[in-house]
């Protein structure tokens, strides 16, 4: 370890990582979330409970997955910059647990369309396939063309905007690493803050204009309005040795983030920007509180099972799509079943990406912030 590391980790007081916790089931379940409320949204199913158009479903996978990721991938940053290892070799991890799975996605996907007739060969040619088909190779999966307007909702996998988001993320963590190394950890953590804070202001205004504005369009798919998710992270993965971790906090967390959850649902959309914002405060808690304080046996839950939540968030969309696209005539079943049924092709889905395209990937890696 180089001398300016040593003395940013005496500076920072970053935690040495813990034996067990349960970030990837945790990051599974919010998978799952996501998958169900998409399920019922868009086929018009019920399930359980929660009915399309209800707000009785937990709503934030997403946010989850950003505060896990400002956790773990911060950290990881931070011990290649300790160990001397060079940002090449960070941006290679990096590249290696995300872009695999999204080209597989983009290969099997255009072969079942082309298999069910949603396109043709000729359409191979066409500049709005060429257009979607590079935009998901680059990693920016948010063009959707009116090529696909049969089928399904009309836009293959909508769900892929964090993809660009999260991207944003990595970009960004080694200047976050070096402003901690160079000068402080609360240096970093305050300059962030304000251009989180300035992110989620701006998509909050872009959201009131009229209309579907491309400003917020622009704006909802990249890194700035959901900064401040990944930055709850980031701040938990150094101060939670040093917070309160009783269940009595963690009861007023939940509390709380009830409390903002349902202010949303009082509020337009601009007032559900800053008000899902704040909440995030009490969610990243719960989600490191859960994480440290679960129950032994589910920490090694998902390495027997494999981290399965990449791949059944990249694989529901399509999946829902088809249903959609074959008809309510042609559905086995209906309502919870149904989204039962979705789950369960979600998950065998998941699991072959983990164990055929994933996890071989990863085994690429040069080193792992995980073995150490």
């Amino acid at each position: 370890m180089t001398t300016i590391a040593r003395s940013a980790e005496r500076r920072t007081g970053f935690p040495q990582q813990q034996g067990g916790n349960c970030f990837d089931l945790l990051r599974l379940l919010a998978a799952l979330a996501v998958v169900v409320q998409h399920a019922v949204e868009h086929t018009g199913n019920s399930f359980l409970w929660y009915e399309p158009g209800s707000a009785r479903w937990f709503g934030d996978g997403v946010a989850v997955f950003f505060i896990i990721s400002g956790g773990l991938v911060f950290s990881s940053a931070f011990r290649c910059q300790q160990s001397g290892r060079g940002w090449t070799e960070y941006f290679r991890n990096r590249l290696l647990r995300v872009a695999p799975a999204i080209h597989v996605y983009l290969l099997v996907a255009t072969a079942a369309l082309l298999l069910i007739g949603v396109i043709g060969v000729r359409s191979l040619a066409d500049t709005r396939f060429a257009g979607w088909f590079g935009s998901t190779l680059l990693l920016v999966p948010v063009y959707h063309p009116s090529l696909f307007s049969d089928f399904g909702t009309g836009v293959i996998n909508g769900s892929l905007w964090t993809i660009p988001a999260e991207i944003g993320f990595y970009i960004i963590v080694p200047v976050l690493v070096m402003v901690t190394v160079r000068r402080s950890f609360r240096a970093m953590m305050c300059s962030a803050a304000l251009v989180a804070v300035t992110g989620c202001g701006l998509y909050a205004w872009s959201l009131s204009l009229a209309g579907e504005h491309r400003v917020a369009q622009l704006l909802g798919v990249s890194t700035l309005p959901w900064l401040g998710y990944f930055l709850l992270g980031v701040m938990w993965s150094r101060l939670w040795q040093r917070a309160p971790r009783s269940g009595v906090v963690a009861l007023a967390a939940l509390c709380g983030y009830l409390a903002l959850t349902g202010a949303q649902h009082l509020t337009g959309p601009s007032g559900r920007v800053v008000l899902g914002m704040l909440a995030g405060f009490p969610l990243s808690y719960l989600v490191f509180w859960l994480a440290y304080r679960g129950p032994a046996a589910l920490h090694g839950l998902t390495a027997r099972i494999g981290d399965l939540s990449f791949g059944a968030y990249i694989w529901h969309m399509p999946l829902v799509n088809f249903f959609i696209w074959l008809g309510r005539d042609h559905w086995p079943v209906r309502g919870t079943a149904l989204v039962v049924l979705m789950l369960a092709l979600t998950l065998a889905c998941a699991a072959a990406s983990w164990h055929l395209v994933e996890k071989p990937a990863l085994r690429l890696k040069r080193y792992s912030a995980r073995a150490a």
